[in-house]
């Protein structure tokens, strides 16, 4: 087995530091950086989702009275706060596919709010979980990273009751129009639906990557300098004095008749114990010239 000189040992652990700091440093940034994006889109999110509840709430309060006395012989969707939720949020998206938001039912009056498969894992999400209130995460969807806000639809107002307990007491106009058969069978404190908002965050992602690229070759370029600077400064003041600490030593142990110069330069422990061998071997000189001595 080899035994690893001092020269190995201090490179070898300069590395290991450095490859370690790079990845703690490299890693921790990446977190932080990604925790903001997060954070961002959070915000955003939950700004757009307060539009749309204020829309609801306006088409409730303002819209839907008044179209009630009109009596017409048609039904208005625009009575209807999903639908008017959805529509203007589709008007300020900007026909961005990426923001989208929705109301999706499992069992909806109009089959375009019908929950899609992601749209339903959420819901059984929260009718398992009566505490859970909200689910935040991220999906990919189109190629881009999307970034989602879900609450639940909860029945806790008895006039949705009246529009969606049955057909029978439905608006007839309602009826008329969707069909007997579908938005139902609600009830109260049912959750029926999700409220699923999205906001693409691809970009805020790839900023993030380009952010740790350059932490990442900066963190490697300052630590390759420190590297060759640290080990050229030790191999200075504490390899190259050490080996021909050893090597006197080694000398010192073996005969008295060579003297190999012992290092004047260094850290001062390094001089010290330079100096400690000399005396050693000075030490040892006379004690075998006083034996041999004797000896004749």
């Amino acid at each position: 087995m080899t035994v690893p000189t001092i020269r190995g040992i201090i490179r070898r652990n300069l590395l290991i530091i450095f490859l370690i700091a790079l990845f703690v440093g490299g890693g921790g940034f990446y977190v932080l950086l990604e925790h903001a994006a997060m954070q961002n889109a959070g915000q955003q999110a939950e700004l757009m989702l307060s539009s749309a509840l204020a829309v609801r709430g306006y088409t409730t309060q303002h819209i839907l009275p008044n179209i009630a006395r009109l009596h017409d012989a048609v039904f208005h969707e625009e009575t209807v706060p999903a639908f008017a939720a959805q529509t203007v949020f589709r008007s300020v998206s900007a026909g961005d596919a990426a923001y989208t938001y929705r109301e999706a039912a499992l069992n909806p009056t109009s089959n375009a709010d019908r929950a899609g498969p992601f749209e339903v894992d959420l819901i059984r999400q929260f009718r398992n979980d009566a505490g859970l209130k909200e689910i935040r995460g991220t999906l990919d969807q189109g190629g881009q990273r999307l970034f989602y806000l879900a609450r639940p639809i909860q029945i806790k107002d008895e006039k949705c009751i009246v529009c969606h307990d049955t057909p029978q007491r439905a608006p007839k106009l309602m009826v008329a129009k969707y069909g007997p058969n579908n938005g139902f069978g609600w009830h109260m404190g049912e959750i029926v639906g999700v409220q699923l908002l999205t906001v693409p965050v691809t970009q805020q992602f790839r900023s993030t990557l380009e952010l740790e690229s350059l932490l990442i070759g900066g963190l490697t370029l300052i630590f390759a300098l420190a590297y060759f600077g640290l080990t050229a400064s030790l191999e200075a003041t504490v390899a190259t004095p050490l080996t021909s600490l050893a090597h006197a030593a080694d000398q010192a142990s073996r005969s008295t008749s060579s003297a190999p110069e012992l290092p004047t330069s260094g850290a001062r422990e390094i001089r010290t114990l330079a100096e400690s061998i000399q005396r050693l071997r000075v030490s040892l000189a006379k004690a075998l010239a006083q034996i041999g001595g004797k000896h004749d």
